[in-house]
């Protein structure tokens, strides 16, 4: 999905872009903020991140203008909230925004944030699933929007983590990780969290995955690793 970020601080605008790099998406960033309407006169993104900072009183008629432009009326639209207040996000809301979230936040609360403005999209039939919304490896098939799993056609259950965990693995397929580069793309570096946690959540996810389990190897001495299904050439017969 193609998604541009907006705002005022080009530091934390940069923080925005690579965690949603991370989750296979395609990102713009436009600072500072006035440069967001030229910006969107080209092909419209998916989505609208528009992390307001020191400007913050001028996002409202920001938003109002943005939705007197017919071809940006269904972008949807997140907010992001400097001051963590509730009066922000009602103004927001009401000139034009679709959801907001109050700084500072949780990574994983603003991806899926992210994902349900998304999901709506897709399932309305603004826009068209596209690999950057699916992930293929051999019968395994996920979708980054809907969060559904499907191996050999078949749907499986997967924690957020564990979807997360695997989703990440097979973007970078064959790349082998240590475990603490597993947790901090995963778990954002949370300090309770501890390389058994990681070993916890791959034995899981495992059992889950039945055979495509072997695809997701050991690496001894550094990590884990995820490989294709291995191919069995094929016999002549005589």
């Amino acid at each position: 999905m193609f998604i541009t970020v907006s705002g005022e601080e080009s530091k934390f605008c940069a923080q925005l872009e690579v965690l949603l790099r991370g989750q296979s998406h395609k990102v713009t960033t436009v600072c500072p903020l006035a440069g967001i309407r030229q910006a969107l006169q080209g092909l419209p993104p998916h989505l609208l991140v528009v992390a307001a900072g020191p400007e913050r009183d001028s996002v409202p008629e920001l938003l109002k203008s943005i939705r007197q432009e017919a071809g940006l009326r269904q972008l949807p639209i997140l907010c992001v909230n400097p001051r963590g207040g509730a009066c922000d996000g009602v103004a927001y809301l009401d000139s034009g925004a679709d959801d907001f979230i109050n700084r500072p936040f949780n990574p994983h609360i603003f991806l899926a944030r992210v994902r349900t403005l998304l999901r709506r999209r897709v399932w309305s039939g603004d826009i068209e699933e596209d690999q950057a919304t699916v992930l293929m490896c051999g019968g395994l098939s996920m979708n980054l929007v809907s969060r559904q799993v499907l191996l050999s056609g078949h749907p499986i259950v997967l924690t957020r983590l564990e979807f997360d965990l695997l989703a990440y693995l097979v973007r970078h397929m064959e790349q082998a990780f240590q475990r603490q580069e597993l947790l901090e793309a995963v778990w954002n570096y949370p300090q309770e969290v501890t390389t058994r946690t990681l070993d916890k959540h791959v034995e899981t996810l495992r059992r889950k995955l039945g055979s495509f389990a072997a695809c997701l190897e050991t690496v001894h001495g550094v990590g884990y690793r995820l490989s294709p299904p291995k191919v069995r050439p094929v016999k002549n017969r005589d």
